[in-house]
């Protein structure tokens, strides 16, 4: 799980660091967060099933929680009707433009359509949890994105 968790965070911030100013990426889901943190990302794994399918091959069954951590003082606007830090972590998880089709900077987008691991299908399913957590300084907004991924190992 350690490979596909370093490519997991390899892959985002390749692809998002620059176009979505994220600060930090982290392997594991960080104790302690202050502002000037945010906007992070971190990859945690969370469960491996091993099954053996022959003599010389595994399949690694796992689930792997991303996490995104914002401060919603920084997404704050003029718009008194609209939570923009909440708009913002719906587009960065997997959110749509106006037309339906898939926002190219959002996780589930670069996930699918980059990851390149020899042997492993990521994202079989997906499911996102909208959240705070106390940080230094305040509460932080967050999403958990928990995925599935499936690699094919040699067992010997």
């Amino acid at each position: 799980m350690n490979i596909i968790t370093s490519k997991i965070i390899e892959l985002l911030r390749n692809n998002l660091g620059d176009s979505r100013n994220i600060k930090r990426f982290y392997f594991g889901n960080p104790v302690e967060l202050a502002s000037a943190d945010l906007l992070a990302i971190f990859v945690q794994p969370l469960s491996k099933e091993v099954n053996q399918l022959d003599n010389v091959n595994d399949e690694i069954t796992g689930r792997i929680l991303i996490g995104v951590c914002i401060d919603p003082a920084q997404y704050e606007g003029k718009k008194t009707d609209e939570a923009t830090a909440e708009r913002f972590l719906s587009e960065i998880e997997g959110g749509r433009n106006p037309d339906g089709s898939p926002i190219k900077n959002s996780i589930m987008y670069v996930l699918r359509n980059n990851f390149t691991l020899e042997g492993t299908s990521i994202n079989q399913s997906h499911e996102t949890i909208w959240g705070e957590r106390e940080m230094t300084g305040g509460v932080a907004k967050e999403i958990h994105i928990y995925i599935t991924v499936k690699a094919k190992v040699k067992n010997t």
